[in-house]
């Protein structure tokens, strides 16, 4: 089967809310597919064909290495720069709610977040689409990496923790999905996810870079409010949901600075990105690259404006 679904043309009157069954209308188009919003819960997605099967395209080996139409340039090079600042942090997060035990990434890639779970005490498993990632990443972790949600749950193996970073936002019915990963915990056990904040400012313009509306591979698109419906939906209790401002810069390769910094920086920058290769730029990056307090944020009251949601729930 293709991994690029045919346009979304069909009557999207008759499209029903992937949470709750409400009536939905169009509000945009995307890379020719139409996305559309509840009128009911203000859930946003793209509407797929029948049959239309949305892990194929995250099941090649390229995928991690082309950096064509979908997929990542280079993720061992991505991961080393960028994601390992914000990806590893969550697992000392986690510890708020949960000891280490057993821990299931979902979308585990190379196995670089299940190495550092394991530095951390957690026994470990992973779920990888890809061939070739599964078999890198039991290979660096000595653990057992399973090629679907499905094959975890048939393996019998239960978890205190699930690790689902940047997934949830690629699947096509995200509540039937999250209640078979409800189903990997134990009793109040605990899930870690994140996933893109559709209801921020930028996300529509999809700048610096877009991380939000940009089907086929993103088709469930969340903000706050959706991430918990979806999540209770499921069988999931959210415990707290924080977020990430600026990630999107820092993708982009720009340096977030404490506002003291920026102040100063802010008549010689006019508006300009600082260059990574000066010496100003060199002192600076040193100083400040991967600096988490920089982009985290927990006031219900920033929420809005963060590029990515950071969820912690419990099985109920």
């Amino acid at each position: 089967m293709s991994s690029t679904p045919p346009s979304n043309a069909e009557p999207l009157a008759r499209a029903a809310c992937k949470i709750c069954g409400g009536p939905c209308a169009e509000i945009m188009r995307r890379n020719g597919f139409a996305i559309v919003q509840c009128a009911q819960c203000g859930f946003m997605f793209a509407p797929v064909a029948p049959g239309y099967d949305a892990a194929a395209i995250y099941k090649e080996d390229v995928y991690f290495t082309s950096g064509g139409e979908c997929g990542i340039a280079d993720y061992d090079a991505l991961w080393r720069r960028r994601l390992v600042h914000f990806y590893v942090p969550r697992l000392d997060r986690v510890r708020a709610f949960q000891q280490p035990k057993r821990l299931l990434d979902i979308g585990c890639a190379s196995g670089y977040l299940m190495r550092a779970a394991q530095q951390r005490g957690w026994q470990v498993a992973g779920v990888e689409l890809s061939p070739e990632m599964r078999r890198r990443a039991a290979a660096i972790t000595g653990s057992r990496v399973y090629e679907s949600i499905d094959a975890a749950l048939g393996s019998g193996e239960r978890f205190e923790c699930v690790t689902m970073f940047e997934v949830i936002e690629h699947l096509s019915d995200p509540v039937d999905t999250m209640a078979q990963v409800a189903s990997l915990l134990v009793p109040n056990g605990t899930l870690a996810l994140s996933t893109p904040n559709c209801e921020c400012p930028h996300a529509a313009a999809g700048e610096p870079i877009n991380v939000w509306f940009d089907p086929p591979e993103h088709i469930s698109y969340f903000g706050p409010g959706t991430i918990r419906d979806c999540l209770g939906r499921s069988g999931l209790e959210v415990l707290a949901i924080e977020g990430l401002e600026h990630y999107c810069r820092a993708m982009a390769g720009d340096l977030t600075f404490p506002p003291w910094v920026t102040a100063v920086l802010a008549p010689f920058r006019r508006g300009k990105r600082l260059k990574p290769g000066g010496l100003l730029g060199r002192i600076l990056e040193r100083a400040y690259h991967g600096r988490m307090d920089l982009y985290r944020r927990t006031s219900s009251a920033d929420l809005p404006r963060t590029d990515v949601l950071e969820v912690y729930a419990r099985k109920l």
